[in-house]
């Protein structure tokens, strides 16, 4: 029973990308296999790690910080033991950095879901049996960017012209609008968004729209900045003395239509008002995930006060 753990190579990712497709049916993790298992987050490099079984690669797992970012086995080598031996690990390496808790997915600029689909209840109650319980719910819609009449290159220029007239310019950032842009988004959002940012900046052409005002921006839209090819929508974000504009419309309808020249389905993700999606372009669906999370078995040293 179990498996022999080892460090995850780059080598390695082929055979990584066959467990995740047959492991993942509630995520679509085989296509972002390499993001997940290797790219960076604001926190850094990842921990991934392989389980393997008469040498063939059976499992999967990466860390980073206090998540663990994905976890698969291959559903011919479960019952004996593997899921548990990379959770395992990837606890062992989130206690290693002295995190209070352990979370699963959804780290913030390299997530793969908001959490646990609430769909994938086995998964669920996998967890729950290891320790894990459920502490907050995250949704995310589903929209429809092919056969939408909210989503067309028509609707998006009339929008355009609208905030025109009231002095904004929007257009697509190109790589050049990357310092000025970044730095505005850390000081009025901070947090993950940044990063995200930049690595939209850097898709061909760059997944990222935005709302000028005075040489300044004035609010900002990106896609496929996380979850790179899937087709997801975020972040976006409007500064407080530009909002009621019809800036965040326009920057949204700009991204889906980006998203629709390779998707039928554009997902938002981790939405904030979702009145706001409903009017500006409709939603088809939604997936709810639960946050799953384990506290720390260590209790940090008391430091007597002076």
């Amino acid at each position: 029973m179990g498996g022999t753990l080892a460090t995850l190579e780059l080598a390695d990712l082929a055979a990584a990308c066959d467990v995740l497709h047959a492991a993942c049916a509630h995520d679509r993790a085989a296509l972002v296999a390499e993001e997940k298992l290797f790219g960076a987050s604001p926190r850094g490099l990842p921990k991934a790690i392989a389980a393997r079984k008469g040498g063939i690669l059976v499992g999967v797992a990466a860390t980073c910080g206090d998540r663990v970012r994905v976890l698969a086995v291959h559903p011919a080598a479960r019952g004996e033991g593997i899921g548990g031996q990379l959770l395992a690990a990837c606890e062992a390496e989130i206690w290693q950095n002295a995190a209070r808790r352990a979370r699963l997915l959804d780290e913030p600029g390299n997530y793969l879901a908001p959490g646990i689909d609430l769909t994938n209840k086995d998964t669920i109650a996998w967890l729950e049996r290891k320790g894990y319980v459920c502490r907050d719910k995250h949704t995310n819609l589903l929209v429809d960017v092919k056969h939408n009449a909210k989503v067309t290159e028509a609707r998006f220029a009339e929008m355009v012209e609208r905030c025109a007239q009231r002095g904004y310019h929007v257009r697509r950032a190109t790589r050049a609008d990357s310092e000025a842009l970044s730095a505005s988004i850390s000081m009025g959002f901070g947090g993950a968004w940044p990063f995200e940012i930049e690595r939209a900046l850097a898709a061909e052409p760059p997944g990222v729209f935005v709302a000028w005002r005075a040489g300044r921006p004035a609010a900002f839209a990106a896609h496929d900045g996380n979850n790179q090819g899937l087709g997801w929508f975020g972040p976006a974000g409007t500064w407080p003395e530009h909002r009621g504009q019809g800036l965040g419309e326009a920057l949204l309808v700009g991204c889906l239509l980006d998203i629709a020249a390779d998707h039928a389905t554009a997902e938002i993700a981790w939405i904030g008002p979702r009145d706001f999606y409903e009017k500006a372009v409709g939603v088809t669906g939604e997936r709810t995930f639960a946050v799953m999370t384990k506290d720390s078995p260590f209790k940090r040293a008391t430091i007597p006060p002076l």
